[in-house]
Order: structure tokens, then sequence, then C-alpha cells
């Protein structure tokens, strides 16, 4: 009842320094609408320096105490830092993207005016294409120490198949196909199916580990279905990809062609619980860049047969992991009680990387230019 209670009071429209229960509890008045006008908090999103390549490399009495159970508490400060920061509007209507990871600086893109657009690519990415990806570096950039995170199965990458475009990083050399296509528009394309079956393929070892990948950017561009044969890996039975924002733009000194995207994924298998789906969402970016380069041999004006590809992807924290990362340890007048989730700092946390993956590619064209 006391939760219930609770829950009613947060939907009043507030703007607290800081969020706790007392300050919940004397905010009984207006109402707080569900989805785009929520509790206006007066924290702020610092910029997060990312390791990533440019190309070169709430009551009756307001006076009386509330006392409410811990679960009650942490769903209202849950919901307190899912609704309080302000990242970077997605859409990149104020921000360079090329300056922006030239000074290597990022923050989880959220909010968007629209629904991403597909993705459109140089033309002279068109065609098919050998890829060779190495693995080149990690980093943890967020103040929580290295090993706090180690035991965080949770983070992006840390599992098999919680990216999906790499699903084993830190692995050896892997080789695949590739494919960019023209649409009736004249417009160039990732072939989104294709690629990431070849992936899957190349990083669980097995042709036969993909039993489908269902993509159609004419329907819905920012949704991806992947599906496993049963029984080729534990880790995933399916995974939902949903692009929450796109950015991309070219660099004029040498044609390099900048791509980022920000992903939700969500990956569906099995658990130690019968009848009990296991369910896992991670939320990660990718930033491509897509450098051509000089072939002598090539006579032809505007074909391109070498391309030097960089993937930097920043891996960032759900909000309930972020309030568990940043809690304090109670006072010592109650030491036996739980810790103290910090809002402020959690916060923060949930919109910046906390680890940064860093993967080089050569892409060889694979027969004529269509």
């Amino acid at each position: 009842r006391r939760c219930a209670t609770w829950q009613r009071m947060t939907r009043s429209s507030v703007t607290p320094a800081a969020f706790t229960p007392s300050h919940a509890a004397r905010c009984a008045s207006g109402r707080r609408a569900t989805t785009s006008t929520t509790m206006t908090m007066t924290t702020t999103t610092r910029a997060v320096a990312v390791r990533s390549t440019d190309g070169d490399d709430d009551g009756a009495n307001a006076n009386a105490p509330l006392r409410v159970s811990r679960r009650c508490a942490t769903w209202l400060t849950a919901a307190a830092l899912a609704t309080s920061s302000r990242p970077r509007a997605a859409d990149g209507a104020q921000n360079d993207l090329i300056a922006r990871v030239r000074a290597k600086s990022f923050s989880k893109p959220v909010f968007n005016s629209s629904k991403p657009r597909a993705q459109t690519y140089p033309a002279w990415l068109a065609g098919e294409w050998d890829a060779t990806v190495d693995f080149a570096g990690y980093e943890f950039p967020s103040a929580v120490p290295k090993e706090v995170l180690a035991r965080e199965p949770t983070v992006p990458g840390f599992q098999k198949l919680s990216l999906a475009f790499i699903p084993d990083v830190g692995s050896d050399r892997r080789g695949y196909r590739m494919r960019f296509v023209q649409t009736a528009k004249g417009d160039v394309v990732e072939d989104r199916a294709f690629n990431l079956t070849e992936v899957q393929r190349a990083y669980l070892a097995r042709d036969d580990a993909v039993d489908g990948v269902e993509y159609d950017p004419d329907v819905d561009p920012n949704r991806t279905t992947i599906r496993y044969k049963s029984g080729v890996t534990n880790n995933a039975e399916r995974i939902e990809l949903f692009t929450n924002a796109r950015e991309s733009e070219t660099r004029a000194s040498d044609g390099t062609f900048f791509a980022s995207e920000a992903f939700r994924q969500v990956t569906l298998g099995y658990s130690t619980t019968y009848g009990v789906a296991r369910v896992q969402p991670t939320d990660y970016q990718h930033v491509w860049t897509y450098t051509p380069l000089e072939d002598p041999n090539e006579d032809r004006e505007g074909v391109v047969n070498r391309v030097k590809v960089t993937l930097s992807t920043a891996g960032y924290v759900q909000p309930n992991d972020a309030l568990k990362l940043t809690a304090q340890a109670a006072p010592r007048a109650n030491a036996n009680a739980a810790p103290v989730p910090q809002v402020g700092a959690a916060s923060s946390l949930a919109f910046e990387p906390v680890v940064l993956y860093s993967h080089v590619m050569t892409l060889t064209r694979v027969g004529c230019v269509p």
C-alpha cells in the first residue's frame, strides 16, 4: 500500500536539488506525464571523454517521518534516475560528429526529434567486400574502478553476443563478407541482414549459426531481429536490435565517411529458471569511419577497391546498475543498512561510457563494381 502511494505521489512534477524519499513525500501537486514531460532534475550531464579514432588510426503530513521498504526506495530512485539527466539530442543538430570524434567526447544519445532514417553511404562503398577485423584495444574511462566493472556481466561486450556486430570482443582476427547495395532511389545502403549473418557465422565459427535475420528498411529501418539455431550458443536464442539515433558526416580532406549508430539491444535466451526466459538489455554506440584507399592499378574515376575502417564502441550501464555502482555505504550509526543510492552520480554514470573498444578493419572489393 505504501509503495503504491509513493508511485501516485511521484507522478507530480518536481524540480528538487536532490531527489530523496522525503522530497517525494512533500511533493503532491501537479501532474507528471509519463512519456516526454517527466520530472526535471537539477543535475547536469557532462561531456565524457571517449577513446575513439577519427579515421587516422512525496504525504498527508509533510512533517511526519516516512518509512519505506528497500524495494520502494529502489523503485523511486531508479525512476528519478531514468528521468533526471538530459543527455544531448540524438539528431546531432547542434553537434558536429567529426569534431566530437576528434575531441573524443561523447554522451549517450537518447532523445530524438524524429525517428532515425536509414543510413545512406557513399557511392564508392556499393558492392561486396572481403572484411578482416582485428581487435585494437579497450579502456575504462569512467570513475568506476575496472575491478568493480569486471564483476558486472551486463556491461556490453563482457559476454558473448552482447554486441551484435562484435559478438566476441577481444577474439583473434575474423574474416567475413560485407555488402552494400543500391536502392531503387539510387541510395547506397547496408545489406544489414546479409552482413549480420556473416558476422555471426564468423565469430561463432559455424555456418549454420543463424536461423535468420529479419530487417526491412522500408518498413522499419530501426529494428533488426537475429534468430539463432537451437543449441548453437547458450548466450542467446534471439537478439532484438533497436536503433535510437544515427549520424553521419564526410570529411572533405580525404573523403572519410563517419557514421554513428546508437543501439538498444535486447538479448533473449535460456535462463536457470524453468519457463522463464533470460532477457538482458544493453545500450551502446558504434562509430564507424570508412576511408577510401588509393589503388595505383585502378584507372576508373570514383572506383574504390580498398577501404580502411575503424570501429569505436562505447558501452553504457543500465540505470539500475548505475545506482548500484555509485551507492555509498550507510553511515556508521546505521551500519547494517543497505548502501545509499547517489542519484546525481548515478545519473551521470548512466549516460557516460564505462567501457570502450576499438577495432580496425580492411575491406577489399570482391568482383566487379556493381
